[in-house]
């Protein structure tokens, strides 16, 4: 539901807004394969400059594990407009934008953040240890 939201936030006032359901499907199946840290919608429909027929929606899907070749890049039909899906590991992303490689730091600079994995966080276990003899 909150996919659906964040989604509608982006393409509010854009000539994106008929790609919603097939986008919302498409970001749920990619969600529920990869299991990422996050997904970023980047590129023109990120900074509001989308141009129905002209632009591509561009998918940034962040992992915790290495991405072999064949999954990395992937392009999908979303009726008339096509999804370029990027799947990167974490740690590749942070040495790309430190490389200064344009793509991820434009997708981690001006991206839209549409999900990202809850981490439940425990307390340490603070029992004091006895070291009984």
């Amino acid at each position: 539901m909150l996919l659906r939201v964040k989604l509608r936030e982006i393409l509010r006032g854009t000539s994106a807004e008929d790609l919603e359901e097939p986008l919302e499907k498409l970001l749920g199946e990619l969600i529920e394969r990869f299991e990422p840290l996050a997904v970023i919608i980047a590129g023109s429909l990120a900074e509001r400059r989308f141009v129905s027929g002209l632009s591509d929606v561009d998918i940034l899907v962040v992992v915790d594990r290495p991405v072999g070749d064949a999954e990395r890049f992937s392009l999908v039909s979303l009726g008339k407009t096509d999804a370029e899906v990027t799947v990167v590991a974490q740690e590749e992303l942070e040495r790309a934008v430190r490389a200064g490689n344009q793509f991820y730091l434009n997708a981690v600079r001006s991206g839209k953040v549409i999900y990202m994995r809850r981490i439940d966080a425990k307390e340490p276990d603070r029992t004091p240890t006895s070291n009984s003899s």
